[in-house]
């Protein structure tokens, strides 16, 4: 029996578009240590099995620019990392602690 999930079958801890933080590495020298990974701002996707999300990890220093579209690197073209968390490792959060932390990680 094939265990589908359904793109409807979401259990509401974190809906699409749901401001999160998200445990993600700033540098890839941190790929092999995820509790030391920072909290990151992002938004949720979608819910794509039990306990597992899409989350796009919304930091600048991050993006890269779209190849595909002249000027790739104008601000609304640039392309963000998107990756499978648990619920373990995002924590949904108001607007004001998602733009602070976003501040923090641009600003340093």
């Amino acid at each position: 029996m094939i265990n589908e999930y359904l793109p409807d079958d979401n259990d509401g801890r974190f809906p699409e578009d749901t401001l999160v933080l998200v445990r993600y590495p700033l540098r890839e020298d941190r790929n092999d240590a995820r509790d030391s990974w920072p909290w990151l701002p992002g938004t949720v996707l979608a819910q794509c099995g039990r306990d597992e999300r899409r989350v796009v990890v919304e930091v600048p220093a991050l993006a890269i620019p779209h190849p595909n579209v002249p000027n790739g690197d104008a601000p609304e073209n640039l392309l963000y990392p998107a990756c499978f968390r648990d619920a373990t490792e995002i924590r949904a959060v108001s607007m004001h602690v998602w733009q602070r932390v976003r501040n923090e990680a641009v600003h340093g």
